[in-house]
């Protein structure tokens, strides 16, 4: 009987990036780490907050729109009656000389 071994992961770059992760977290870099991430966020922020309400309502609307008109719902079917039967091909007729 085969001694069972034992499972390793089968994704190593997520185990890599885990182990990774909390390397950093105990070493304390990832603060240090996340300010620049920080700062695009407060800074977008910061943008955001400076458009007025209506003005960034009509934009996602119109958005909306535009890719709603471009690509349209598909419709649902008329009937769901069930698809017809393939017909079985016919023989050629034979050959005669």
């Amino acid at each position: 009987m085969k001694t069972p071994k034992p499972r390793t992961s089968h994704r190593p770059a997520a185990l890599l990036i885990t182990v990774l992760a909390v390397w950093l977290l105990i070493v304390g870099i990832a603060p240090a780490a996340a300010a620049p991430v920080t700062l695009v966020v407060q800074g977008g922020a910061t943008i955001l907050a400076a458009i007025p309400a209506p003005v960034l309502l009509v934009a996602v609307l119109t958005l909306g729109w535009a890719l709603n008109r471009k690509y349209p719902p598909r419709t649902a079917p008329a009937t769901t009656a069930p698809a017809p039967k393939r017909a079985k091909p016919k023989r050629p007729a034979p050959r005669t000389a």
